[in-house]
């Protein structure tokens, strides 16, 4: 386990030491996940590469017409909405 010291800036951002970019295996432009437990420990991690796909399907079924059935093909139904949306 390693130990890197931040500093939260006036603005409320922080830098993270190259080490720490390092071990996350991130560059940037990467998205991180921040997750803070109740007991107040925060984890950060690099973001699930499948975060974006998720987050798009769910806002396409949120957004599905009634005639426009959801199936087992989250990406598929995005497309049908867009479709559907950009075709009125």
């Amino acid at each position: 386990m390693q130990h890197f010291a931040l500093t939260l800036t006036p603005e409320g951002q922080v830098t993270l030491p190259a080490e720490a970019r390092d071990a996350l295996g991130i560059a940037p432009g990467e998205k991180l996940s921040l997750v803070v437990n109740d007991d107040g420990r925060a984890t950060l991690a690099k973001q699930d590469p499948l975060h974006d796909l998720r987050s798009i399907a769910h806002r396409a079924r949120a957004r599905a017409r009634p005639s426009i059935t959801p199936s087992d093909d989250p990406i598929g139904d995005y497309l049908l909405v867009e479709d559907a949306r950009t075709k009125s």
